[in-house]
């Protein structure tokens, strides 16, 4: 089990989400989970918060932006990894109220997916509207 916390700090705002998550190597399949790619699901039914241990309940769009940030490593997992099915759990998030954006899990997720298999960074820029209060992010691929 891995935790890794994504930092963005820019004039005008700042973003911050830590998760944590663990890789499981099933046989075959699981059932449950979130198909990601060919090999590789994502499990985020039992996710609690990080600094209070109480369960969080992840909205299909939290999920959504999960799925995406796994979608952008999920072709370099299977290349290094042999296992036939890859679950990826997410166990934890480090929720700070006042810098939270369901937008940051994306990239907390890929840079987490990075660390786990040793994989080339990506770079992930964060750009905020002012006017809208809407997020961009610019992938580096």
């Amino acid at each position: 089990m891995r935790t890794h916390r994504y930092k963005v700090q820019k004039g005008g705002f700042g973003l911050f989400l830590g998760i944590t998550a663990e890789v499981i190597r099933p046989a075959s399949p699981p059932p449950s989970g979130t198909p990601v790619s060919d090999r590789v699901r994502m499990d985020a039914s039992e996710v609690s918060n990080a600094y209070y241990g109480s369960r969080l309940a992840l909205t299909e769009s939290e999920v959504a932006w999960l799925r995406a940030g796994l979608g952008r490593v999920s072709g370099a997992i299977e290349i290094v990894e042999s296992s036939p099915c890859i679950l990826i759990a997410v166990r934890a998030l480090e929720i700070v109220e006042a810098d939270y954006a369901e937008v940051a899990l994306a990239p907390a997720i890929a840079g987490w997916a990075e660390a786990e298999w040793s994989l080339a960074p990506r770079r992930c820029d964060a750009v905020r509207d002012s006017a809208t209060g809407r997020y961009t992010l610019n992938w580096d691929e």
